[in-house]
């Protein structure tokens, strides 16, 4: 819930300002994305793939300086993914996991011409995984966050009298998620350890219709590999009872959303 409020609170206070600052622009758009998160254990062997559809909603605001552009930018994405995975006997399981995905990014670009943007920037990501229990077998909740460098180019690859076509090519780089895991009914004490750094990479496909100036139509990609973590301590009451850990695992996304100034 506290994400949802920061993410208020961004659009209430760019769009409070627009009027001291003529150079503004303002962005919002409605989409949906295709998650999927796939964990594999050290023999490169499936434990767990989960999947579905997303519908989310973003916001942005553009400040433009003579060469310079500054960016704010805040997103929402959840809802439920198909999670097939197994238990630690290796029978398989099958449930649904309620999740959500926020982010808040600043970026810093500089035009080159008027075709070509580069930009670099910080973003903080948060991610939450409540994979339901099923009969005897009791869920958990999950709690990621971590801070990411952005880095990467903008560049017009179609400019024609109907639209104008722009690529965005980003590099990512996480510092290691912070990971929380609370047990259902208090199974066991709740967890709390971190991942391993990352890489990741994101492209972004914006079609801009000269007819309709204001709206934009825009399909983007994602992709993130993180490593597996170390163990740590699993207790109960207290005591320790063995150890846990987050396996390797792959963040992809595809998703298209329409977006429109003003």
């Amino acid at each position: 819930m506290r994400q949802v409020v920061l993410f208020i609170v961004l659009i209430t206070g760019l769009v409070s300002g627009r009027s001291a600052y003529a150079q503004w622009e303002f962005y919002g758009a409605g989409g949906i994305r295709y998650a999927t998160t796939d964990e594999v254990d050290i023999n490169r062997k499936q434990l767990v793939k989960e999947h579905g559809f997303l519908p989310g909603l973003e916001f942005k605001a553009n400040y433009k300086r003579g060469d310079w552009l500054v960016s704010l930018s805040g997103e929402i994405y959840g809802g439920n993914l198909t999670y097939d995975g197994q238990m630690q006997s290796g029978m398989a399981f099958s449930t649904n996991t309620r999740t959500r995905q926020f982010r808040m990014t600043t970026e810093v670009g500089r035009y080159i011409s008027d075709a070509v943007l580069l930009l670099a920037g910080t973003e903080w990501d948060y991610w939450k995984r409540d994979i339901l229990g099923q009969g005897a077998t009791l869920g958990l909740k999950e709690e990621y966050n971590s801070w990411r460098f952005l880095a990467g180019v903008q560049t017009r690859v179609l400019q024609a009298s109907w639209s104008d076509i722009y690529l965005t090519g980003l590099l990512v780089a996480s510092s290691p998620e912070h990971l929380e895991v609370n047990f259902d009914n208090q199974l066991f004490d709740h967890v709390n350890f971190s991942t391993r750094s990352a890489i990741g990479a994101r492209f972004a496909l914006e079609v801009r219709p000269k007819a309709v100036p204001n709206v934009s139509v825009e399909s983007d990609f994602e992709w993130m590999r993180i490593g597996r973590s170390d163990d740590a301590i699993l207790s109960k009451g207290g005591s320790p009872v063995g150890t846990v850990v987050q396996p390797e695992h792959v963040r992809k996304a595809i998703g298209i959303k329409v977006k429109y100034r003003f």
